[in-house]
């Protein structure tokens, strides 16, 4: 149901974002994981909501979360990462470089490189030019800098409160019918 209050920019560009339910839930629920996550800063980042998973021996699925820091001298595409602990979707750890500080829940990207770089995983993975991404995200990336070259033009404008409301609305909605498709279909 939709709620009775102002949705933020930040709630809206998460519901927008390729994640599961629980996910959502969880960034929503722990206020430094949603506080580490880029992807939720359109004033410096773009989110070209592009997410990559694998599963390594571990157990553990990875979310490799894409994001275009376009406020830079020279933007470049970020990779942070989100760890499902067990692949269980009980428990999220984000690994990123992060301005606030640690949690239990939001760790530096140094931590993940020690934890999974056996997998494969290496510093180069972290920050990427849009020839380095993955070829099936290379549109979407160049996509991300289209926009972000039009923000640059004259001063940013607020999003009327109004129309953040009538698209979280909208997405939501989509989502519950995606949702409701998908457990018929498993039924």
């Amino acid at each position: 149901m939709f709620m009775n209050r102002n949705i933020t920019l930040e709630e809206l560009i998460l519901e927008l974002m390729p994640f599961s339910e629980e996910l959502v839930n969880w960034c929503k629920s722990h206020a430094k994981f949603l506080a580490a996550l880029k992807n939720v800063y359109p004033k410096k980042f773009i989110s070209p909501a592009m997410i990559v998973t694998s599963y390594p021996k571990s157990g553990d699925e990875i979310i490799g979360v894409y994001t275009y820091h376009h406020e830079m001298k020279n933007p470049i595409f970020k990779q942070d990462f989100i760890v499902n602990k067990g692949n269980l979707s009980q428990e999220f750890t984000l690994y990123s470089r992060n301005p606030t500080g640690s949690s239990k829940y939001v760790k530096d990207i140094k931590d993940f490189l020690a934890k999974y770089g056996t997998y494969g995983y290496d510093m180069r993975s972290h920050h990427l030019s849009l020839e380095e991404l993955p070829a099936q995200l290379q549109e979407r990336g160049r996509e991300a800098i289209k926009l972000a070259e039009k923000m640059k033009i004259g001063v940013a404008q607020e999003i009327p409160q109004e129309h953040i409301d009538k698209i979280y609305k909208e997405v939501v909605s989509i989502k519950r019918k995606d949702r409701y498709i998908k457990q018929k279909l498993n039924s």
